[in-house]
């Protein structure tokens, strides 16, 4: 059995970037099902590009026989941003285009470093490799969650309830409809929103739908029970708001009349009264 090196205070250098090297190495094995988690800048998108190159060259079955490797055609990588998906092609296509220039001996080198078995027909292949995914219609399929997402509803659009000629709303797109839909609510007025006008802005009136659209899974029960049970949200507003009444006069004269450590505000304000500048003193009610 191969001892590997322990993590520890005492690991020199050399041992820690060899245990390093082992790990990438056993989590770009294609035959692997891996979880990945590591620092920014600790070579997630180089092991993401190993695992893709050992995934499309022949590499070593159980057996012990040289089995083909996949079709780049059908390999599908998803991130979560565009900057990452061009990121990934970028170096993907750079590698294979510099495997096409390398001496036979150079290339060895490169497949032993993935673990993949030197020899003729695995350098054919990867030299091979470049011009397969060059001729792939729009390279490899390398893209982001949401446009996998926006592909498969294009391609089934009828069973997703949708137009097929539907368009993603972009992010300024949306900022202005959110925009029009609050003019448009705040100038259709009620009684609600004029009494919701007086206390914050446009601005802060289009943030606070906002947060409220982004929670519709904890929104939907609210909006349900203000149907069926309206007075039933009312208490449990009231309860969290802790009031006792919906008397606007009355919850006046309660925030004034019950002050935390209204002794102490007292005193402080008498000391800025004495003490303070003028604009201070002005400010304080002195």
């Amino acid at each position: 059995m191969e001892r590997r090196p322990r993590r520890g205070r005492g690991m020199s250098p050399r041992d820690a970037i060899e245990l390093a090297n082992t790990r990438q190495a056993e989590a770009s094995d294609p035959e692997a099902s891996v979880f990945v988690s590591a620092s920014a800048g600790s070579g997630k998108t180089k092991l993401l590009i190993d695992r893709l190159l050992r995934l499309m060259l022949p590499r070593l079955t159980p057996d012990g026989t040289l089995a083909a490797g996949s079709d780049p055609a059908r390999i599908q990588c998803l991130t979560f941003t565009k900057a990452a998906a061009a990121e990934m092609a970028i170096r993907l296509q750079n590698r294979l285009g510099k495997w096409v220039t390398l001496s036979d001996a150079a290339l060895d080198a490169e497949l032993a470093g993935l673990s993949v078995p030197p020899g003729e027909d695995t350098r054919q292949a990867a030299r091979e490799l470049f011009a397969r995914v060059l001729d792939l219609p729009g390279g490899m399929r390398i893209g982001t969650i949401h446009a996998f997402c926006q592909s498969l509803l294009r391609r089934f659009p009828v069973e997703a309830a949708i137009s097929p000629h539907f368009t993603l709303v972009e992010d300024t797109d949306a900022r202005l409809a959110m925009g029009e839909a609050v003019e448009a609510v705040v100038g259709d007025g009620g009684e609600a929103v004029a009494t919701l006008a007086g206390q914050i802005g446009a601005a802060d009136f289009a943030r606070l739908v906002g947060g409220l659209q982004a929670r519709p899974r904890q929104m939907q029960p609210v909006i349900q029970a203000m149907d069926g049970d309206r007075a039933g949200v009312d208490a449990a507003l009231m309860r969290v708001l802790g009031v006792r009444t919906r008397d606007a006069a009355a919850l006046r004269r309660a925030a004034c009349a019950d002050v935390p450590d209204e002794g102490g505000l007292r005193d402080m304000l008498r000391i800025v009264a004495e003490q303070g500048a003028a604009t201070v003193r002005r400010g304080g009610g002195g």
